[in-house]
């Protein structure tokens, strides 16, 4: 009896192990959506800055992988750097301006810059969703086939699951 029992057991355990599924996605790659609120930013003498504490960036990836930051823009994630164009009435004319955003990563981070073609403050900006993926080396140099400046392609290719707010 007492060797059917640790029969039935191991057995138990199999389907007990085969059931379960572990986090899909990627080890080598994470991926966070973060809320800058319009609070966030500060004005560093050229341009509205934030930076961004990311912790999956460390030293190998930031130094040979790729960390890609990615902006809703009209529920459309639109990679870094990108420049977006508009006009403005000073005086009762119209005027062409343009904002560019950058992004610089570093161990542990990324800062977000926001430039106004006049380097004027002007505005702050407003609140904002931006969409961290950090991608380890080897993933990296394997994966060419990616369109990195398609957010859904990154997301197919890493199988990167929606992060919940």
């Amino acid at each position: 009896m007492k060797k059917l029992t640790v029969i039935t057991l191991a057995i138990l355990s199999v389907f007990v192990m085969a059931s379960c599924r572990g986090p899909k996605g990627n080890a080598n790659v994470k991926s966070s959506t973060v809320t800058v609120r319009s609070s966030d930013w500060y004005w560093d003498n050229t341009s509205w800055r934030v930076d961004l504490e990311y912790k999956a960036i460390n030293a190998d990836i930031d130094n040979y992988g790729a960390v890609l930051v990615y902006m809703d823009n009209n529920n459309t994630w639109r990679q870094l750097p990108m420049t977006f164009y508009y006009t403005d009435e000073v005086n009762g004319e119209t005027v062409y301006c343009s904002s560019s955003l950058e992004v610089s990563s570093y161990k542990e981070g990324v800062s977000i810059f926001w430039t106004e073609n006049d380097f004027y403050d002007g505005y702050r900006p407003d609140d904002h969703d931006f969409k961290i993926v950090a991608i380890a080396a080897s993933e990296y140099q394997r994966r060419s086939d990616v369109d990195y400046s398609d957010y859904e392609a990154v997301k197919r290719a890493f199988q990167i699951e929606e992060d919940v707010k």
